[in-house]
């Protein structure tokens, strides 16, 4: 048998109390990334404007052959997500990885003096992308923001979008 002196035994206590340590560490930071999120698969948009963030989980999702959709096919879409952008702020929004390895649209909706704009769809290639910064003043205020990816279905020309995660920006004053 081998004899252990005290000098090993408290190095021995100390590496094992550094270990228990560093599991429960790591344990509770991934509980904590993951925790209020349901499907670490699901995509998501992470979103900040002032001191206000948001995970924003899909208004519509669908496999990429658009065979199995959340929610079902033919039931209403979750409503946009609502993240108030007031006039003179910044929207800073970023897309999950899975988002991000294909190409994916951006289509943001303003406000102006003259009336809502047309949407504006901006398109983001494979891995390119992945956050995005957005501008609302006081003449142009952002009131929508919606980012849809697209599927391997096409009909004609068209390719059918698989999934869009959205978000209603109108500010609070702007809200009736």
């Amino acid at each position: 048998m081998v004899a252990v002196s005290s000098g090993e035994k408290k190095a021995l206590a100390i590496i094992l109390v550094v270990a228990v340590v560093f599991v429960a560490v790591v344990g509770g930071l991934v509980f904590a990334l993951t925790s209020g999120h349901d499907d670490p698969d699901e995509p998501y948009l992470q979103v900040t404007s002032g001191s206000h963030f948001a995970r924003v989980r899909p208004s519509v999702w669908c496999d990429v052959k658009l065979e199995k959709c959340d929610p079902p096919a033919g039931t209403q879409a979750r409503r946009p997500a609502a993240f108030p952008v007031q006039p003179g702020d910044t929207l800073m929004l970023s897309v999950s990885a899975d988002i991000a390895s294909g190409p994916w649209f951006l289509v943001t909706q303003y406000a102006t003096p003259r009336g809502v704009q047309e949407p504006g769809i901006a398109v983001k290639l494979s891995k390119t992308t992945y956050t995005e910064v957005l501008r609302s003043t006081a003449d142009r205020t952002l009131v929508s923001v919606e980012v849809q990816v697209p599927s391997a279905v096409a009909v004609g020309d068209q390719t059918n979008v698989r999934g869009y995660l959205s978000l209603d920006t109108t500010p609070y004053d702007r809200k009736k």
